[in-house]
């Protein structure tokens, strides 16, 4: 899927945990600096609709680093309304209103972002929904036998008894 460092990892992993958000910019005529959205972490119903629009767009955030700047273009404006979706639901996470509000902010940031912004904020949103990192410590708590007592607590037990 995508591969990360354990750096972004652990970043992730602490806004996560905070369930704190990235600040996105929103350029306006109106004022001189941008208004600011916050995108939290997408939780699992966004995930799941997101994954649905990412699998529809058919390309991975690799392929886009790939991509000149024709290419890079020709991927807005293909799949522009996909891609300011997907963000969207890192901006409207409740199970009502992001239904209702998607479509309403997805346009709004198409419009007020510019299109690198919007596809910086799109591969955030596939980096924070990544799971391959917790996916090793399922791995492990599965493997431990929760049953048995762990041998560090029985050497230090045998310890204090003689």
């Amino acid at each position: 899927m995508i591969s990360m460092k354990a750096q972004d990892i652990e970043l992730l992993a602490g806004i996560s945990l905070s369930d704190g958000g990235i600040s996105l910019p929103l350029h306006t005529v109106l004022r001189k600096r941008p208004f600011r959205i916050t995108m939290k972490t997408p939780t699992t119903r966004s995930l799941i609709r997101i994954s649905k629009r990412y699998l529809r767009i058919g390309v991975t955030p690799e392929e886009y680093d790939a991509y000149d700047q024709d290419q890079r273009i020709r991927f807005v404006f293909l799949h522009g309304k996909d891609i300011s979706r997907i963000v969207a639901y890192g901006i409207v996470r409740g199970p009502v209103l992001g239904r209702v509000l998607n479509r309403m902010v997805a346009w709004m940031l198409r419009e007020l972002m510019t299109p690198d912004e919007l596809a910086a904020a799109w591969r955030q949103v596939l980096n924070s929904t990544s799971t391959t990192s917790f996916g090793i410590i399922i791995a492990s708590a599965a493997a431990l036998n929760k049953m048995q007592p762990l041998a560090s607590r029985n050497e230090s037990a045998n310890d204090k008894r003689s």
